[in-house]
């Protein structure tokens, strides 16, 4: 059954629609089928057995006449059928033409006279019969042997299913409508934007929104409780450091007074870099940005200090962004490439409907087998805490977690420039 997985449509639309019409197809295919094989022909056996009746009691009674044509206005006004007599006429050729009727094509041939059948260009049937005096014509209407019931039975199956099928279909989209509206609720939730919702829809679906609003506020809280927590810690922490380096500044200065100012400025660091992780992201209000501008200006900050930054812009384009969140974690990315690399190559292009943004560079690169370990928070390839060779082990992660806040998708890869290739994916603004 695994194969059957790739027809099946994607959309959870399309797989109630498919739902609905598989059984309201197979359904009215074997109505149908049943309805053709014993009403159909039923009604076409009694049909074509009437209609044999009244030409079988015709030609009796014409052969019995010297004169039949006088009473033929007596027999087509009380049975229907057009009558005709050729004394000297000749049998045509049998079956020239298509028999509309089978059922009265196959009772006719038990008549106990010569004789052949045709259909005219309206659909009656001709049958001609050999007498001793002559040739009689029977003209049969198309309504005498052809049941009316039968396409106004299927008009009306076909009539029904489209009804069923457009009252099913809208009020499927009504509760499909329910939860696509909760699912962009969660996403732009998970990109920190503002998020009005209602739940609406069938019970599970509300009962589902419903949850959703539950974790929202949960969550929301829990941000709001850390954030408040970290940042108190690092004011605290802050107020005996700022002491400390106060009364270095009042000593004479030694290796011993540098080595500790050192300490300092690492552990400010350090508190820094904590605090901006415990921030997270959707602080700071949503705007709309041009991103090659936005990276003309982070690679120019780069130049000015004389880190060789190259940018090629592909394309220009638009997003919705945070720009000092942004802005932060584009930074950690080329800081990261400023500490092992000589040459740094930053790329901007547009495909389909996201943005692209590649930062290579010549550096030693990250073994494949550790490029999802570097996402974690306070994780260092470098295992010591050698402050020349890194930070706190947090750059990588607040650059994800902002990335994936805007929407978007960070990927690290192997650079053509033999180094470390960071692969950024922003949805473009339409």
């Amino acid at each position: 059954m695994k194969f059957l997985k790739h027809f099946f449509p994607k959309h959870l639309l399309a797989r109630f629609v498919l739902i609905i019409l598989v059984p309201l197809i197979t359904l009215q295919a074997l109505v149908g089928l049943y309805f053709y094989n014993k009403h159909w022909d039923t009604i076409s056996r009694r049909l074509a057995d009437d209609v044999l009746g009244e030409i079988m009691l015709v030609s009796a009674w014409v052969e019995a006449q010297n004169d039949p044509t006088q009473s033929f206005p007596l027999w087509e006004k009380n049975l229907g059928l057009t009558l005709s007599w050729q004394p000297d006429g000749q049998l045509p050729l049998k079956n020239n033409k298509h028999v509309t009727s089978a059922t009265l094509r196959d009772k006719i041939k038990d008549l106990p006279y010569p004789h052949a059948t045709l259909t005219n260009d309206e659909g009656q049937q001709e049958v001609y019969i050999r007498l001793p005096h002559g040739i009689l014509t029977v003209m049969v209407p198309r309504k005498r042997f052809f049941s009316t019931t039968v396409p106004s039975f299927l008009w009306w199956m076909l009539g029904s299913a489209v009804w069923l099928f457009v009252v099913a279909f809208i009020f499927m989209k009504n509760q499909v409508r329910a939860i696509i509206r909760l699912a962009n609720a969660a996403k732009l939730f998970g990109m920190g934007q503002e998020v009005r919702f209602k739940p609406e829809g069938a019970y599970e679906v509300r009962q589902a929104g419903q949850s959703f609003i539950e974790m929202k506020e949960r969550i929301s809280r829990f941000m709001a409780d850390r954030t408040t927590m970290l940042a108190g810690v690092s004011h605290d922490l802050r107020t005996p450091l700022t002491r400390m380096k106060l009364e270095l500044s009042m000593m004479d200065p030694d290796e011993t007074t540098e080595m500790l100012n050192q300490d300092i400025s690492e552990m400010e660091t350090m508190l820094t870099g904590y605090l901006e992780f415990a921030r997270g992201a959707g602080q700071e209000k949503m705007e709309i940005i041009d991103l090659d501008l936005f990276l003309e200006t982070i690679v120019d900050k780069y130049k000015r200090v004389g880190f060789p930054v190259n940018l090629h812009v592909e394309q220009s384009a638009r997003i919705m962004a945070r720009p000092h969140e942004l802005m932060r974690a584009i930074s950690n990315l080329i800081s990261n490439a400023q500490h092992y690399a000589t040459q740094t190559n930053v790329t901007m292009g547009v495909r389909s409907d996201v943005v692209q943004v590649v930062i290579d560079d010549n550096g030693p690169g990250i073994p494949a087998k550790k490029r999802a370990e570097v996402f974690k928070p306070f994780y260092r390839v470098d295992p010591s805490r050698n402050k020349n060779t890194g930070g706190v082990g947090l750059g990588m992660t607040i650059a994800r977690d902002t990335v994936l806040a805007h929407g978007g998708d960070i990927k690290l890869e192997t650079s053509p420039m033999k180094g470390l290739r960071v692969l950024i994916t922003l949805p473009v603004k339409k």
